[in-house]
């Protein structure tokens, strides 16, 4: 019980403080911002678009251009297995977009507030799709799938490394006194 009392006032904490905003931070502010917007804008096409137009065989043409062709690897069977049970409908990829974007934007906003919570979802948000950035890379490298990668890379180290998140304690003083 007293662990968890720590672990609570550590919490409580780390949330209240507020961060600095260096160049650093303000372009990855930029960047939340316009891959948020670039979400949204995506989302809200393919919801007004998608069910009047054949985006299903314009998006299998896509994948096989692209070499994208399901079933190949491990993500790509799990993507094809959620958007089977979803029926690969535009409705469904457009939503997953716009609250994609919206978490972006959510990131992007904690950050300009300089909340210390807006590093930790930009840091676990980020790193958790690093895997999936890593295997397409190694399996289908491009330019720009590079570059994206090393962004996202970069920022999880900024973050983690910089801002020494998951990293600093208070002193036993200031956790009695919460």
């Amino acid at each position: 019980m007293r662990r968890l009392r720590r672990l609570a006032a550590w919490f409580r904490w780390e949330m209240s403080r507020r961060i600095e905003v260096d160049g650093v931070i303000r372009l990855i502010i930029l960047e939340r911002f316009l891959k948020g917007a670039v979400l949204l804008v995506g989302g809200a096409v393919l919801l007004a678009v998608g069910s009047r137009t054949d985006l299903h065989r314009i998006a299998n043409d896509l994948q096989v251009q692209l070499a994208l062709e399901p079933g190949r690897h491990l993500w790509r069977r799990a993507l094809t297995w959620v958007l089977d049970r979803l029926g690969a409908h535009p409705d469904a990829i457009g939503i997953a977009a716009i609250l994609y974007g919206l978490l972006e934007c959510l990131e992007g906003v904690g950050l300009m507030l300089r909340r210390r919570w807006a590093e930790y979802l930009v840091v676990l948000a980020t790193s958790a799709l690093l895997p999936l950035e890593v295997d397409e890379l190694l399996h289908h490298p491009t330019p720009l799938k590079a570059a994206g990668t090393l962004v996202n890379a970069a920022i999880v180290v900024y973050l983690v490394w910089r801002k020494r998140l998951f990293m600093e304690r208070p002193a036993a003083e200031a956790l009695t006194a919460a």
